[in-house]
């Protein structure tokens, strides 16, 4: 799976999630995906017309949400590592806006075609020091039986100031962070980190 394949298929997850079935944990790394998933469900509740004012606002909040599940920062760094300690502050900071830009503009594209998948809760497992958890998932679609199920892993740890974050998605087998990190060092090595992120302004500019 390539790159984009990989990110929102597992965007398609986090909308999934939102709306799995069945007893839900009291506590844990699966109760944490859920509650503020719950958050996002109730965001995206009402349908409004595409570009409409009400569109926008909900995209808004949607975004808003996410940013606050999502590390984008560590996702970042993991990608650009071992290049990323030799960025200046305005070069990380640019990178992760980019990154940020393209990973919601990935979720609002998807939102409609995630409104019928329903999710399995594999397992759960957390680190010995409490800091890192794993929740495993199958979404399947509830409208197309013929859809190959999709397996989502989400890693997650706690921030410095205690609260709970992704950093990362993997699909199928396939890590957001690896894929990333694959593809964007080697443009740094070939092309340079200005290469890289020239590329991802173009991106970023055309999801507007």
């Amino acid at each position: 799976m390539n790159r984009r394949g990989a990110l929102l298929a597992g965007l398609l997850g986090l909308w999934a999630l939102a709306r799995g079935a069945g007893a839900q944990p009291r506590s844990g790394p699966t109760a944490w995906i859920q509650l503020r998933h719950a958050a996002v469900q109730r965001a995206l509740q009402g349908s409004h017309p595409a570009g409409s004012p009400q569109a926008q606002a909900r995209d808004e909040q949607v975004a808003r949400l996410l940013n606050g599940m999502i590390d984008v920062e560590e996702l970042s760094r993991r990608s650009l590592d071992p290049h990323w300690e030799a960025r200046t502050v305005a070069e990380r900071g640019e990178y992760v806006a980019l990154l940020r830009r393209l990973i919601d503009r990935s979720y609002r594209q998807n939102l409609q075609d995630t409104l019928g998948w329903a999710v399995t809760w594999e397992a759960e497992t957390v680190a010995d020091s409490g800091t890192e958890g794993t929740v495993r998932s199958v979404a399947r679609s509830r409208t197309d039986p013929r859809a190959a199920p999709v397996r989502i892993e989400y890693r997650l740890r706690r921030s410095p100031g205690g609260a709970g974050v992704i950093w990362d998605l993997v699909t199928n087998g396939s890590s957001l962070v690896q894929t990333y990190h694959d593809s964007y060092t080697r443009i740094v090595r070939e092309r340079g980190f200005e290469e890289l992120l020239r590329r991802l302004r173009v991106r970023a500019q055309a999801s507007n």
